[in-house]
């Protein structure tokens, strides 16, 4: 029996057309995303200490409160009662 708390991932349409975009200038990044998303419905507060997430200071609800580190690429997002809302994936520069 599996004790883990699953959350369910909700995308922003800026989300969406930010991953597009990006998908379009790296089709690798798939790949990565999808690692991420499988994290988050299980470790949206990195409990585990398994990747560089970091929850942002001066941030409200609803501008993506909490940023997690894939590689070249921010994702920032929310964490809201049992959904995790995605709000931007970019680059990192």
């Amino acid at each position: 029996m599996n004790n883990v708390k699953e959350y369910r991932v909700i995308t922003t349409p800026t989300f969406e057309r930010e991953m597009k975009k990006l998908l379009k200038r790296n089709p690798r990044a798939a790949e990565q995303t999808e690692q991420l998303l499988e994290f988050l419905k299980t470790d949206p507060y990195n409990r585990s200490g398994m990747r560089d997430i970091k929850k942002l200071t001066d941030v409200k609800e609803g501008e993506g409160q909490w940023r997690i580190r894939t590689g070249n690429y921010r994702v920032r997002y929310d964490i809201i009662g049992e959904e995790v809302v995605l709000h931007f994936v970019g680059h990192r520069r």
